[in-house]
Parts: C-alpha cells; sequence; structure tokens
C-alpha cells in the first residue's frame, strides 16, 4: 500500500513538472542579467517573465502600446524557430538619466539544412535600478536624451573589436545563408496576421 502512494505521489508531483514545463528564471541582479533573462523569456515565449524583466506586474493587463511591443517581440523570436539562444557577450555602453545602456550579443541556435547553426544578433536596452533590482526600461519610456545618447554609444561601440567580431560572424552566416533574412520576414509576416 505505501509502495502504490509512492508511486502516486511520484506520478503526481512529474506531472505537475511536466506542465510546468521549464521556465525562464528572471534575474534583476545586474543590468546585464535582466536583458539577458528578457532575451531568454522572449525565446521561451513567456509573457509572464517577460513583464517582469519590464517590473510590471505579471497578473495585470498590459498598457496597448506596451503589449504590442512584446507581441512583437514574441513573434519575432518565435519567427526565428531556435532551438535556444545562446549568449556570447553583454556589457555596459554608458549610462544616461541614470539609467544604463546595455548590450547583449547572443545567437540564436537554428536548424537550417539538417545542422545547428548560429545567427548572430545584437539588442540594447536601457535598464534602470530600483530598491536595489534592475529592470529593463519599455521602449516608450526612453525619452529623446536617451536616444542621443544610444546613437552615441553604438557610434562608438561599432568601431570596437566585439563588434568587429559580431558582424564578421553575422556576414559569415549570411554567405552561407543567404535566404535567411527574407525567410525571417516572411515567418514573422504569417504570425503577424
Amino acid at each position: 500500500m505505501i509502495k502504490i502512494r509512492g508511486l502516486i505521489l511520484c506520478a503526481v508531483l512529474c506531472t505537475a513538472v511536466l506542465l510546468t514545463g521549464c521556465s525562464t528564471k528572471v534575474s534583476h541582479k545586474s543590468p546585464e542579467a535582466v536583458v539577458k533573462s528578457l532575451i531568454s523569456a522572449y525565446q521561451n515565449q513567456e509573457e509572464d517573465a517577460v513583464k517582469k524583466c519590464f517590473g510590471l506586474d505579471s497578473d495585470k493587463k498590459a498598457d496597448e502600446g506596451v503589449q504590442k511591443e512584446i507581441d512583437y517581440n514574441l513573434k519575432y523570436f518565435k519567427a526565428h524557430e531556435a532551438k535556444k539562444v545562446k549568449f556570447e557577450k553583454a556589457n555596459v555602453l554608458g549610462t544616461v538619466d541614470k539609467k544604463e545602456l546595455v548590450y547583449v550579443w547572443y545567437n540564436y541556435e537554428v536548424n537550417i539544412k539538417k545542422e545547428i547553426q548560429k545567427v548572430p544578433a545584437l539588442s540594447f536596452y536601457f535598464v534602470k535600478e530600483k530598491d536595489k533590482k534592475y529592470y529593463v526600461v519599455l521602449a516608450k519610456d526612453v525619452t529623446d536624451e536617451m536616444s542621443q545618447a544610444s546613437r552615441e554609444e553604438y557610434t562608438k561601440f561599432v568601431k570596437t573589436e566585439e563588434y568587429k567580431e559580431y558582424e564578421k560572424e553575422y556576414e559569415a552566416f549570411i554567405r552561407k545563408n543567404p535566404k535567411y533574412e527574407n525567410s525571417l520576414q516572411n515567418k514573422f509576416k504569417e504570425l503577424s496576421r
């Protein structure tokens, strides 16, 4: 009887784990960590985790503009049909109005021509600190001053060895897969209908 109860309990726990899936753990410990959490949440199609990265209540409905931003990025990541994303580098490029501009280089790992290939990608986000935790700044909250600062930092960044390395890898991927960008656009349009 005890063995049967143990087996039933084990089956219930296993079912619970399988139904919850592998959820994205959101880290607010550093600007780079929260940006990586956001990218992972988009990759895993976990809207609640995305909202947590922005400091939004995942139980409440986001306003229309914010929801459009979230939906757009969820669809964009889904269009890649990546098995996972792998992070290469992340760093703070600069600070403006107490908000840090973070870049993250990651690779979508996609199955093309029966092999897993890395699609290099760069993303830039502003991050703010609140109560010793970091949160990604929503696009609607990026000021003109922040936009100007990000353009200036990007201009400096494209002259770095890191960017040149990224660009070299991206160009090599596109030479090997010249139709990838068009295919991605078509998949994204299909998801957006």
